[in-house]
């Protein structure tokens, strides 16, 4: 059914060809009908497909030398299929050849009419050998735009299994062994309390300390699973670095016109960098900036501290933030660097690609 329905536009020029004129126009019908043979056939076939609008041109081109160049506007159809080729070169081709055939048409209705030529059917002629790249640019950006949206739902599955991959090995890493350590002080406990009951109240207490420690990572993961925009979290790092007593300094310049993935992964980084600063740092000042830069966004956290070259500790703490900033940035052809000295402290500089939201891209079009 649908094969049929792609006729339905033929129905109009029918009608006006046909039956105002109220006369017999067989020659007319006949080219009509191959033309719509053709048409049809170069829409359900790929294969054969410019010998079905070259049939289309040639229809078109005895219709205008024996009823009127005006009919030569239904080059809109070939112009369609024309489209549908599968390079330029043979656009062009099939356009400059449609071209040709309307102007040489347009030459024979005049001298069997005694009609001079008129440079008003140029502008026709034009439309026509025009519209095939128009519509094969529109067709690809269609397509263009359907890839990026893949993409983009790609990269963001992607995220969420990374993500859940991280989680896994912090509850496997570190919840598991505070969980194993709970169970292990619990048991020496239970048979410290009848010989030893000071010792027992001893590991009974760490048991405790132990738990409200598990209890803080286990809301650090969650409140990692949420989702995080970059300029909510750039609001938060102020208040978390003034909390601190650290000096905040930054600017978020115009909101990024970019899609969620990528926002979601600039905040994740900046709530890394800004948790480092505050728990490692020993710095009094910080300065964070987000900037659009040609092609790219750039993210800079710099802080005043004391560097990490001489604390092994902080090192290899921010080694591990360090990774796991790597890890979702590849997701994202994202890059990182970072420097740090014990007089200048630590820059980490976080630099991914321009992606434009689809639908923004989509109005553009």
């Amino acid at each position: 059914m649908r094969k049929w329905l792609m006729l339905a536009p033929l129905v109009v020029p029918f009608v006006y060809v046909f039956l105002i004129p109220l006369r017999p126009a067989w020659p007319e019908l006949a080219l009509f009908a191959a033309f719509v043979a053709a048409y049809r056939q170069s829409h359900i076939a790929a294969k054969g497909r410019e010998w079905s609008i070259a049939a289309q041109i040639a229809a078109l081109f005895f219709m205008g030398v024996l009823e009127s160049p005006w009919l030569l506007s239904l080059g809109l159809y070939p112009a369609i299929c024309m489209s549908l080729l599968p390079s330029y070169r043979r656009i062009a081709g099939m356009a400059g050849t449609m071209a040709a055939c309307f102007c040489g048409s347009i030459l024979w209705f005049g001298e069997r009419a005694s009609v001079p030529w008129s440079y008003a059917w140029l502008p026709l002629i034009a439309a026509v050998a025009i519209l095939p790249f128009y519509l094969r640019m529109y067709r690809r950006s269609c397509e263009l735009k359907g890839e990026l949206r893949d993409a983009n739902a790609e990269i963001a599955r992607m995220v969420k299994n990374e993500e859940r991959r991280r989680i896994a090995r912090d509850l496997h890493d570190t919840l598991g062994h505070q969980l194993s350590l709970i169970a292990l002080k619990s048991e020496l406990a239970e048979k410290l309390a009848a010989r030893e009951p000071d010792q027992a109240a001893e590991e009974a207490r760490d048991v405790q300390r132990i738990t409200r420690a598990t209890l803080l990572q286990v809301r650090e993961l969650v409140s990692d699973m949420q989702a995080i925009d970059i300029e909510e979290e750039f609001r938060q790092a102020e208040g978390i670095l003034r909390s601190a007593g650290i000096s905040f300094e930054g600017a978020l310049g115009s909101p990024l016109k970019t899609v969620p993935v990528v926002r979601n992964i600039l905040g994740m980084c900046l709530r890394e960098c800004v948790t480092n600063v505050v728990r490692h740092s020993g710095a009094d000042r910080c300065e964070v900036f987000l900037r659009e830069e040609p092609g790219s966004y750039v993210l800079s956290v710099q802080d005043n501290g004391g560097g990490m070259a001489s604390d092994r500790g902080r090192l290899e703490r921010f080694g591990n933030g360090l990774l796991g900033m790597k890890e979702r940035l590849l997701l994202i052809e994202g890059k990182l660097d970072w420097n740090s000295d014990r007089a200048r402290g630590t820059n980490v500089t976080i630099t991914v690609p321009r992606i434009g939201k689809p639908n923004a891209m989509e109005g553009a079009g």
